[in-house]
């Protein structure tokens, strides 16, 4: 039994939990474990998607200053966050992050390696990577250089930018806003409008997408995984079923 996640299921989305109210879901190496554990999990599960949420009013203050030491040994918990975002990246499933409050120092990584992020109107962002003198993971900041620009990283990185959720919408930080507890809600709906989709023409999709992040980019390899789901069982019975629609319609 998890003691620092809580895991729910709503039909066929996952919802994952933070559940340290008492230290703001602060990241320690164990609870970075339970949740690797928890999103691999998934892999074997029908679920078409994830949401992942903090407890309470936080979603996640960043690492836990319980636990870290101000030396070497706490490159343990990057190594950590690097373990959780690599598996949310590599799930063959949406990802969505319901952003329910602040979102500090390593839970922006965690959140950035979401494919959607809802956030509350309260919602806040902040990474003290340099205030707190380190230089943060830096394939962590190769992604997010990639994905919102240098100007951007910088400002987070080095400027220490405090972004309320205005800001982070107009940055690209987030995908949406919504008013005051509808966040996880928000994200559950967007998460259940996945059902119906073809898991394999998913699994394809987000890993082209992936692809394209990290520019390594083999065109033959994704034809013939656009070729194969052409012709799968899995297409046919999609389009049979969308062609017995439409007539009805």
């Amino acid at each position: 039994m998890s003691e620092f996640i809580k895991v729910e299921k709503r039909d066929r989305v996952v919802a994952i939990i933070l559940d340290r109210p008492e230290r703001r879901n602060a990241l320690s190496v164990e609870l970075l474990s339970e949740l690797h554990e928890a999103l691999s999990s998934r892999i074997s599960t029908n679920a078409t998607a994830v949401v992942l949420s903090g407890a309470g009013d936080c979603f996640c203050a960043g690492g836990d200053f319980k636990t870290l030491t101000g030396t070497i040994e706490d490159i343990a918990v990057d190594d950590a966050i690097e373990t959780v975002t690599g598996t949310i990246r590599d799930l063959p499933i949406p990802v969505i992050a319901a952003i329910n409050g602040p979102c500090m120092g390593g839970a922006f990584d965690l959140a950035m390696s979401c494919d959607v992020r809802i956030a509350s109107e309260d919602a806040v962002f902040q990474v003290p990577a340099t205030r707190l003198g380190f230089l943060y993971n830096p394939k962590s900041i190769a992604r997010l250089h990639s994905l919102l620009g240098r100007d951007a990283v910088f400002r987070i990185m080095i400027m220490g930018e405090h972004l309320d959720a205005n800001a982070a919408l107009k940055g690209g930080v987030v995908s949406k806003v919504v008013p005051g507890e509808g966040c996880f809600e928000a994200a559950m709906t967007m998460a259940e409008s996945t059902v119906t989709n073809v898991p394999a023409a998913v699994a394809a999709t987000k890993g082209f997408l992936n692809a394209l992040d990290g520019k390594d980019l083999d065109p033959a390899h994704w034809q013939k995984i656009r070729e194969d789901l052409l012709a799968s069982p899995e297409r046919l019975a999609a389009v049979m079923k969308a062609k017995t629609r439409h007539d009805k319609s």
